[in-house]
């Protein structure tokens, strides 16, 4: 038998299989053992093998083989079951083209989540059990365990919804940008596209319901991603908390994003969850808000607090949410979670992403390492190239992270894991090659939940010997050692430190022309970028100036930034990174910075990629929130003069 299909339209010859659309406009042949066939999930027509054959004699009135000549009634009930089938494909199509009735369809689908959700909350579901054989090299750690049945129902239903929801050709052209704002500020043509929207009335950055959910499982072989940050209630880790979530939004970041909030007040909590539900949730259904207690407290061995280390929040709201939060949970018999399979990638709320991450990483053109080769450091690199081998594949016994450049500096330190500890075992070679890590922190849900317990138990300790910055970081590369779970360190996932000459991901910023760096920077970051080669991550943590006036530092953005009042940060000179300045004014002081020519380009490329992203993430927040208020769209936020 044969399917055939013509543009949108399906001619059907045979009636054994099933026949699906997909995006390029191919079929798919699969068989279908229930006997009936299903064009976008509808049940179209019985297609057992008697009747496949009547139909086949029918396009062939000259073949007499295997039956008779077929009877009026049989061609009766075959000409209405057609007539059904067409209905059902108009119905089809028109589901497909009602964005009211595709919602219902999202709708369904959360719901049947929510019911597996709820079971797994009261601990009807249990991951099975696993094997670990330890041997002399970690590198071949095996996990012989697998996944539950209904976990895989749970995150691979996208697949059957990237089949049922597809997108009209009209979602994909950009219309004009948004009528109020056009009124009060008109936008020269590079700026326009920034505020464009589809012929729906959406804005460029925003998903339709089927869109989002096909989203929620892409990581390899479909396994679930989860990216999770953790902040305080602070309302400056609050704007960085829009931003990282718009940043996932416009990249179309898979899997789910959850915001960990620790130590709010009961007024804070209040205001958090509804600014949350009123600004986050409407984005997407995979954005999520967990709150924990309060955990950045210093204590004295008697218990008495002593201090504030608002870095403790990290472990230990990364912990809290892996054994309490939405999606996730631990079984009590085992202590491993549910989900063990899941992805978990640790960000920090001053992370913007610029394309998504997943769990592989095996592209020579986007990922490579630094470091010198005689101490190892490309030793999974050449591996993976060279023998096709999925070094670079986040699996149970090989988390991923970003290469930091502390060196073994964190080994000072590890007599907080006991002398007994395998972390005693490290060498210095090592300890730079497999842990000198730092976000994105990347791993399975089974080592991540392993980690994180190690790392609440041993960064107070660390803390009590180093009180500075680095403490946390420190305690999560001695859990890591402690745990014999060797990272694959990564030099491609973020960019941070413009003066420095290895370790992260400068190569392809380097690589653009020099005398528009800021131009392609500010008109693109708030365009998809997925498909550029650029790092995922831009951690910008650091102060940035160029020049006499171009800067840029978090801390002086306004914490108000994202409202309906707050007016738009001041574009800096579009020659800044062609050379022209070597050097840089730091606020309110005399001194002057030299620069060579590269840090000039990737200080530009910072400045104007965030002064770009934080615009426009604006304009999208003004647009969606400030309908019949006065808004503020004028660019007077020169972040060089700000005060401290």
């Amino acid at each position: 038998m044969e399917y055939k299909q013509y543009g949108c339209f399906v001619s059907v010859v045979p009636a054994c299989g099933a026949f699906q659309f997909s995006g390029s406009g191919r079929s798919e042949e699969r068989a279908n053992e229930d006997g009936f066939m299903y064009i976008h999930g509808v049940v179209l027509a019985p297609c057992g093998r008697e009747l496949g054959a009547v139909i086949a004699i029918m396009n062939n009135p000259y073949s007499t083989r295997g039956v008779g000549r077929t009877s009026n009634a049989t061609k009766f009930l075959l000409i209405l079951a057609s007539i059904i089938g067409i209905w059902l494909v108009a119905i089809s199509s028109y589901l497909r083209k009602n964005p009211e009735i595709e919602s219902k369809f999202a709708s369904d689908i959360l719901k049947e989540e929510q019911i597996i959700a709820n079971k797994i909350s009261k601990g009807k579901l249990r991951a099975k059990e696993f094997l670990h054989h330890k041997k002399d090299d970690i590198s071949n750690i095996k996990l012989l365990h697998k996944k539950d049945d209904n976990h895989k129902k749970d995150d691979s239903s996208n697949n059957n919804i990237k089949l049922l929801h597809k997108k009209d050709d009209n979602h994909k052209k950009d219309e004009s940008s948004n009528n109020n704002i056009k009124l009060l500020h008109k936008k020269d043509d590079n700026h326009k596209k920034d505020e464009s929207s589809n012929n729906n009335g959406r804005h460029k950055w925003e998903l339709s319901a089927s869109e989002d959910l096909a989203l929620r499982t892409t990581g390899p072989d479909d396994t679930p991603i989860h990216i999770v940050f953790s902040t305080d209630c602070s309302s400056y880790q609050h704007w960085q908390s829009y931003a990282l979530f718009l940043s996932a939004l416009k990249i179309r970041q898979p899997g789910r994003i959850t915001r960990i909030a620790s130590g709010c007040t009961e007024e804070e909590e209040l205001s958090i969850r509804k600014w949350h539900d009123d600004h986050i949730a409407i984005l997407s259904s995979r954005f999520g808000l967990h709150l924990t207690p309060h955990f950045s407290s210093v204590k004295d061995e008697s218990g008495k607090k002593v201090g504030d280390y608002e870095f403790f929040n990290k472990p230990f709201g990364l912990l809290h949410w892996m054994e309490h939060g939405e999606h996730m949970g631990v079984d009590p018999d085992t202590n491993q979670p549910f989900r063990h399979d899941t992805i978990i990638i640790l960000l920090d709320p001053d992370q913007m992403l610029m394309r998504p991450i997943t769990g592989t990483f095996q592209s020579s053109d986007t990922v490579f390492r630094g470091g010198p080769k005689d101490e190892g450091f490309n030793i999974d690199t050449e591996r993976t190239y060279k023998d096709n081998e999925s070094s670079f594949v986040v699996r149970h016994g090989r988390p991923l992270s970003q290469e930091f450049g502390f060196g073994n500096s964190w080994q000072q330190f590890a007599e907080v894991a006991g002398k007994e500890s395998p972390v005693t075992k490290v060498t210095p070679t090592e300890a730079r090659r497999s842990y000198a890590v730092g976000p994105p922190y990347i791993a399975t849900a089974l080592d991540m939940h392993a980690i994180a317990q190690k790392w609440v138990e041993f960064v107070p300790l660390v803390h009590s010997l180093f009180p500075e910055l680095m403490a946390e970081m420190y305690a999560f590369s001695i859990a890591s050692a402690h745990l014999e779970l060797p990272h694959q360190l990564v030099g491609s996932l973020m960019i941070s430190d413009t003066n420095t000459d290895g370790g992260e991901g400068w190569k392809w910023i380097d690589a653009l022309p020099a005398d528009n760096i800021c131009d392609f920077a500010l008109k693109n970051m708030g365009d998809d970028m997925s498909h550029t080669t650029l790092p995922s991550v831009l951690h910008f943590c650091q102060r940035y100036g160029v020049g006499d006036k171009a800067f840029f530092a978090k801390k002086k953005l306004p914490n108000d930034f994202f409202s309906c009042e707050s007016p738009l940060i001041e574009e800096p000179s579009m020659d800044i990174g062609s050379g022209k300045y070597l050097y840089r004014k730091p606020p309110f002081l005399d001194t002057i910075v030299k620069y060579s020519a590269t840090q000039e380009k990737r200080e530009a490329f910072v400045i104007c990629s965030m002064t770009g992203f934080l615009n426009q993430a604006a304009l999208f927040f003004k647009r969606k929130h400030c309908d019949g208020i006065k808004i503020n769209v004028k660019k007077e936020i020169s972040m060089h003069d700000l005060p401290e």
